[in-house]
């Protein structure tokens, strides 16, 4: 390159050559010192940038210093987590087997229940047959017991209808129990439903034998009731003087008494005096006195103000229902207590 540029000065003029030289020596020299300024920037920028990567380098060896340990921290932690989680699985595991187990015994006793129940209806279709050919026989009975004497008959309606209540609440119960079983259950209870559904139509044939029966003995019982009051109101008076020291100040009648614009029909009815104390007599006569029949007489007792003396007459009845008059303050008198 320098030989080219020598033979580009000789072509020169002379007194131009030389002065050219110098200064393109001067430049070139300028140049060189300017590229080797560059040159020092340069490589103080490649030192710098070294030096970043460097401590980039080492930041990040750090960095990884730190993930790695986080990341072993990591799988020790979810090693344990693991292992927790294996322990829970193989409790559950082994709580569900214990709870297969304990169903699979509930089960067997459910099953050993049905076929109970199953045996159960097996009776009761019996026993209702048995009871369904006891009572048309029974039916005749009741027909000559009327004749003989109204007093047994009600005793036999009684306990009758107490087992016939007991027997309904025993049905009721169970079939509300049996509701809760699971659908297999309620598979065999729709089987058993259609049993009880034939036994029902069965016992609704004969409830309407039986109603004309039961239709002649009300009119009976009505009859009675009717005859035990007329025979208390003629027969109360006295009684009451006797044995309780009551004056009769309103004579004792059947009747509607008006009570703030409401009518209340009354049995027995009259107003007496003791010890100077003014009384109402409220009474109330029934062939068979229970619950029900006090629960009423007691309602209608409350309709009236002033002290009351309560009284109710029947045939017979329970020790139990003897007890409930006591405990409300009603005086029981006896049929036969009464003049004919």
């Amino acid at each position: 390159m320098i030989e080219k540029l020598n033979r580009v000065f000789e072509k020169l003029p002379p007194e131009h050559r030389d002065i050219m030289r110098e200064a393109f020596t001067i430049l070139i020299e300028e140049v060189i010192n300017a590229v080797i300024k560059d040159n020092e920037r340069i490589w103080q920028s490649i030192e710098k940038i070294w030096q970043t990567m460097k401590e980039g380098f080492e930041r990040q060896e750090k960095e990884n210093e730190r993930i790695w340990q986080a990341i072993k921290e990591g799988f020790e932690r979810q090693a344990k987590e693991n292992q927790r989680i294996w322990q829970a699985i193989e409790e559950l595991r082994k709580d569900m087997k214990e709870g297969f187990e304990r169903q699979a015994q509930e089960n067997k006793k459910i099953w050993q229940n049905i076929e109970r129940i199953w045996q159960s209806i097996e009776k009761l279709e019996n026993t209702m047959k048995e009871g369904f050919e006891k009572q048309a026989k029974e039916n005749e009975k009741i027909w000559q017991a009327i004749k003989e004497g109204f007093e047994r008959q009600e005793k036999e309606n009684q306990r009758i209808w107490q087992a016939i209540e007991e027997l309904r609440k025993d049905m009721k119960e169970g079939f509300e129990r049996q509701a809760q079983e699971n659908e297999k259950i309620w598979q065999a209870i729709e089987k058993t439903n259609e049993r009880l559904d034939k036994l029902i139509l069965a016992f609704e044939k004969a409830e309407k034998r039986n109603e004309q029966t039961r239709k002649q003995v009300g009119v009976l019982t009505d009859n009675f009731g009717y005859l035990l009051e007329d025979r208390a109101i003629r027969t109360l008076p006295k009684l009451l003087k006797e044995r309780y020291g009551f004056e009769i100040t309103e004579p004792l009648r059947r009747d509607f008494i008006e009570i703030n614009g409401k009518y209340i029909e009354v049995n027995i009815y009259g107003k007496a005096r003791k010890n100077d104390e003014e009384f109402i007599i409220i009474g109330e006569a029934k062939t068979r006195i229970n619950n029900k029949a006090i629960i009423g007489f007691l309602e209608k007792c409350n309709n009236f103000e002033g002290k009351q003396f309560r009284i109710m007459i029947g045939y017979l009845i329970t020790p139990k229902i003897k007890q409930i008059l006591e405990n409300n303050n009603i005086i029981f008198i006896n049929s036969y207590e009464l003049e004919l």
